[in-house]
């Protein structure tokens, strides 16, 4: 998965309903011996590899990362493994959904039971439309329309974040992209 530019992402932090979380941290990145020359360019290709394998240590989503600061010039070994493993500083934002939260999105399918929506366009979620507010029943929805949702459930099947929401609030205005 291609991750976003940081200062792409960045001014969305401050949005609440973003569930955007930026960090700072320190990790051990492994460099197998054939990508040893360019140290930074190498390490952001597995670092966007990996997205899958990091989410887990970080409990969230990685959206997007920062400049990648290398805290040593020299690597280290473990143990017999050829694999080095470079010490590097991370500025980085996860996508971090959590039940009950609050999530802007952007209206992507309008199915017969369900609407289908995008989140930060990277992001499936989607709500049934029997869980509509009264208020919306005779509401027409469209593509690009944007919808401030709930999360009611959120798992990972087969490596694919699966986001289960309530529609909370609609805009009028379709987004252009």
């Amino acid at each position: 998965m291609n991750l976003y530019k940081l200062n792409e992402i960045l001014p969305l932090i401050n949005d609440k309903n973003s569930c955007l979380e930026h960090k700072c941290q320190t990790i051990l990145v492994p460099l197998p011996p054939n990508q040893i020359g360019k140290t930074k360019t190498n390490i952001k290709r597995i670092l966007e590899e990996s997205s899958n394998e990091i989410t887990k240590k970080l409990n969230g989503f990685l959206l997007a990362i920062g400049k990648i600061r290398l805290l040593s010039d020299v690597g280290q070994t473990f143990q017999d493994e050829p694999t080095l493993w470079v010490p590097v500083r991370l500025n980085f934002i996860l996508f971090i959904p959590e039940r009950g939260r609050r999530v802007r999105a952007i209206i992507s399918k309008l199915g017969k039971k369900h609407i289908a929506c995008l989140i930060h366009r990277r992001f499936n979620a989607s709500f049934h439309r029997d869980t509509i507010p009264p208020v919306y029943h005779n509401f027409i929805f469209k593509l690009g329309q944007p919808v401030l949702l709930e999360i009611i459930e959120c798992d990972v099947v087969d490596k694919i974040l699966d986001i289960k929401t309530t529609l909370v609030e609609v805009n009028k205005e379709i987004k252009k992209e």
